[in-house]
């Protein structure tokens, strides 16, 4: 069996408005990609939306790869 994840960049409320929540939030998805790959799950989807107020604040998921790719061994 197989296992992945889908990261939308979900912000909800207030937050989606405030800079440091949303960094927050999304260093957080970012840390469940990382913590998913030491656990063998085998991929991760990033999702690209541009202008969505609560969620997918992707606008470049490939900086996110990126820096996901560097910090696992399978994902």
């Amino acid at each position: 069996m197989e296992f992945g994840m889908f990261l939308n960049g979900f912000i909800p409320g207030p937050a989606a408005h405030d800079r440091a929540s949303e960094h927050l939030a999304l260093m957080r998805e970012l840390e469940v990609a990382i913590k998913a790959d030491k656990h063998n799950w085998k991929y991760v989807w990033f999702g690209e939306h541009h202008a969505l107020t609560e969620y997918s604040h992707l606008s470049a998921p490939e900086v996110a790869m990126g820096y996901v790719a560097a910090r696992t061994e399978r994902i």
